[in-house]
């Protein structure tokens, strides 16, 4: 496995991420719009208001997955690149860059960052908070 091979699978990937982020867009789209249609109607009734709610939650659970799918998938790239370099390999600086900006080998995890929970946690305001809050 090159260098190049390992930029191929990491750009690869990336890009079905990006699709699944543009999906996710459209579906948080989807819940701000049911939110605001619950606060709209005051007489909404309370099982559309929970299905509105888990939708909401569904999303935010997608977003999360999105995140953590792209931070896995860079961290692996950097480890695979790590492991040529210990092979003798000489590595572009854009590897090693991949390298110390990423951690490498690290395993799977949900837990989003600052910004990203930041996101996740706005967009499910934006969507979840109509739905509840009296007019």
């Amino acid at each position: 496995m090159t260098e190049l091979d390992l930029w191929n699978h990491l750009w690869m990937a990336a890009g079905g991420q990006g699709a699944w982020f543009f999906g996710l867009g459209f579906l948080s789209w989807v819940g701000m719009r049911i939110g605001q249609n619950i606060y709209n109607n005051p007489d909404t009734p309370l099982l559309m208001k929970i299905s509105g709610t888990v939708f909401c939650l569904f999303v935010a659970n997608g977003w999360m997955y999105n995140f953590a799918f792209s931070e896995w998938n860079a961290n692996g790239v950097a480890s695979a690149m790590a492991s040529i370099q210990e092979g003798g390999a000489v590595l572009s600086t854009y590897a090693t860059e991949l390298i110390n900006a990423t951690e490498p080998g690290a395993g799977f995890s949900l837990m989003p960052d600052v910004i990203q929970g930041l996101f996740i946690l706005s967009v499910l305001i934006m969507s979840v908070g109509p739905m509840w809050i009296k007019k």
